[in-house]
């Protein structure tokens, strides 16, 4: 009756020590492969850059005074304005200048008399010549001084001293008092522009002299992506490297795309540079490659498993990255998935289409 009575509890102790199922092995993922190749491959540096003037001019306030501004410019002076060489900019009023002006004034008025009814005695012969000559000396030397004050008025008018676009780094309130010596704005004189670029110092190496560029100047483009807005020419690399840890690099504008313009001088722009062209490369496509905090690397397909190669990087162009170590000529790089992989992952190569001249008996996507 004992053993009886123990008999559940036997079958439950067998059931709970039963082997748990063996969990499913997870699908392979689909990835697609390329194989890596030596090819000729002409990176590109992107830099980015200020655009510079040819030639700058500074309009500096002569005298203290009160600043006033023509009618184009009732609101006050701004940046990438375009004006004409002579146009006036602004005028100071200055209280010593104008009180000069009137006195001066005054004075050529009372010799001018002073002389017509000397010369009206002269004529009649009741003066001698001595007399007169001494009145047209003073109303002589009274018209140089009313040109002089004239002369002075004028250069309160301050004007463009060359064609270009206004720089403004302050800007004045019009009916402010100003003092001697304030410069007013910068005029970017008309010509061919600059732009002035820094480069990583280990990228010096790579740059010379007459390499091609590009300026791309983001948004111009559909959606939003970056447009060339003109080309040019490295012209020159500085030989020092900044606290930075970069060298200065000016490229020279050459030509601009139809419907393509720089920004403002003192802008910035980006600067694509095409490096010197390198035979016998291996690159990837960017989407391949995989950053963290232990640097770049790529996965590989080995047998169906996937597996981490580090690598090291050098020059872009058209998508694609230059690989200079940790790939090998025939490796299979993941090049579309990769984000979502990691180290023994199970991967399967998605079957690409066939070409529509794919002639019968051909493996699609054969010499990749």
């Amino acid at each position: 009756m004992r053993s009886i009575r123990f008999l559940p509890l036997l079958v439950l102790l067998g059931a709970c020590a039963q082997t748990p199922p063996v969990p499913e092995e997870a699908a392979p993922l689909p990835v697609k492969i390329e194989k890596a190749a030596r090819v000729s491959f002409q990176p590109t540096l992107t830099l980015l850059g200020v655009v510079r003037p040819s030639g700058e001019a500074q309009v500096v306030i002569p005298v203290a005074g009160r600043l006033r501004y023509p009618d184009r410019f009732r609101a006050g002076l701004s940046s990438g304005v375009q004006v004409r060489a002579g146009e006036v900019l602004a005028r100071v009023e200055n209280q010593d200048a104008e009180q000069t002006l009137a006195e001066d004034r005054l004075r050529l008025e009372t010799a001018s008399k002073e002389l017509a009814r000397y010369q009206r005695a002269f004529d009649s012969g009741v003066v001698a010549a001595a007399v007169l000559a001494q009145y047209k000396a003073e109303a002589d030397l009274a018209a140089q001084r009313l040109a002089a004050a004239h002369e002075k008025r004028s250069s309160l008018e301050l004007r463009s001293p060359v064609a270009g676009w206004l720089l403004v780094e302050k800007r004045l309130p019009a009916e402010g008092e100003v003092q001697a010596g304030t410069v007013l704005a910068r005029v970017a004189a008309e010509g061919r522009p600059k732009v002035e670029a820094r480069a990583a110092a280990g990228d010096r190496g790579r740059l010379r002299e007459g390499l091609a560029v590009s300026f791309a100047v983001s948004g111009g483009g559909a959606a939003g992506i970056a447009s060339i807005a003109g080309r040019g020419v490295v012209r020159e690399i500085s030989p020092l490297i900044d606290a930075g840890g970069t060298v200065a690099v000016v490229a020279e504008v050459t030509e601009m795309t139809e419907g393509g313009a720089l920004p403002a001088p003192g802008e910035g722009v980006e600067v694509q540079v095409e490096l010197d062209r390198r035979e016998q490369t291996l690159t990837v496509p960017e989407e391949a490659l995989v950053l963290s905090e232990t640097g770049a690397a790529v996965y590989v397909d080995q047998g169906g498993i996937a597996r981490r190669r580090p690598v090291t990087t050098g020059g872009r162009a058209a998508g694609r990255i230059e690989v200079l170590n940790g790939l090998s000529p025939g490796d299979k790089v993941v090049v579309d998935g990769a984000a979502l992989l990691s180290e023994g992952a199970r991967v399967t190569q998605i079957a690409e289409p066939a070409p529509a001249n794919t002639t019968p008996g051909e493996t699609p996507g054969a010499g990749r």
